[in-house]
């Protein structure tokens, strides 16, 4: 974990968003686009090459039938069997947990948590709803806010909460309607022109997006994370009006797309290059 421990020892403390990395190294998951094949009804009687998982998902969908529950399937398919070697995931969030750092992740499944018998916790609870939990939290104790310290917080959805999975653009577009109102609407928004350390979103995970430096790992960034990509926007936005620096970190073992490496570039994220996953996950 050489590269972690290289940017981690730069700041007091860091956040790290991780994706589906971790899950395809230890070879416990399949990547997005053969959970999606493999959870449809019957045979897609489409090819999904070119294809963003999100448009796949929605295709499903729609070759579907109006009561097979898809996100029932997804569910399913996301269980963790005890047979699972957890290890990396184990080591990721030890390390996490010894730097008191927050974990956000795109991942639905429940390996994360599971690896270090973490519990369920909420920042608060009188607001809670299964579609999107993002007050919702796993780890060791009761945190006060999200960058109090170490917690793992699924940004796409929770296995445990079926309704809160994000898989299609619908879902994209609900998750960035309901971030766009907490970040720029009414009286108590983030963009209200002074840095706020309570606003209307300061007990969900977007006040670990927008306040930590945050390091990227396991995570293509691709052009089908839209909400992501509008939020990696967004953060950029809001430093740049205290003109503060980005200080986010992009992890890859290979040369990022063009695509990816345009965004990366043009805001500011610094691109780290490893030789190989074991400076990651080792």
């Amino acid at each position: 974990m050489r590269a972690l421990q290289n940017i981690a020892n730069k700041h007091e403390r860091v956040a790290f968003l991780i994706g589906n990395g971790p899950n395809l190294a230890a070879k416990i998951m399949p990547s997005w686009k053969d959970l999606l094949a493999s959870v449809a009804e019957r045979p897609i009687p489409f090819d999904v090459n070119g294809l963003t998982n999100t448009e796949i998902y929605d295709l499903v969908e729609l070759h579907s039938e109006n009561v097979y529950d898809v996100k029932k399937e997804v569910k399913s398919k996301l269980e963790i069997k005890s047979y699972y070697n957890l290890d990396i995931h184990k080591r990721l969030m030890e390390f996490a947990s010894e730097n008191n750092s927050p974990v956000l992740s795109t991942n639905f499944d429940e390996a994360f948590e599971k690896s270090i018998n973490a519990e369920k916790f909420h920042i608060e609870s009188k607001s809670f709803t299964r579609f999107y939990p993002w007050k919702t939290y796993y780890g060791k104790e009761q945190l006060t806010l999200p960058t109090d310290g170490f917690g793992i917080w699924k940004i796409h959805g929770d296995v445990n909460y079926k309704d809160s999975i994000r898989l299609g653009l619908t879902d994209y577009m609900g998750s960035a309607e309901r971030a766009r109102k907490l970040i720029h609407n009414g009286d108590d928004r983030l963009f209200q022109g002074k840095r706020q350390e309570f606003w209307q979103g300061y007990q969900t995970w977007l006040h670990i997006w927008f306040n930590l430096p945050l390091v990227i790992l396991g995570f293509r960034f691709d052009t089908d994370e839209v909400f992501l990509r509008w939020l990696l926007i967004e953060r950029k936005r809001y430093l740049n009006i205290y003109k503060a620096p980005m200080e986010v970190y992009y992890i890859s073992s290979s040369i990022p797309a063009p695509s990816i490496n345009n965004l990366m570039r043009n805001l500011g994220v610094e691109i780290v290059s490893v030789n190989d996953y074991t400076e990651i996950y080792g």
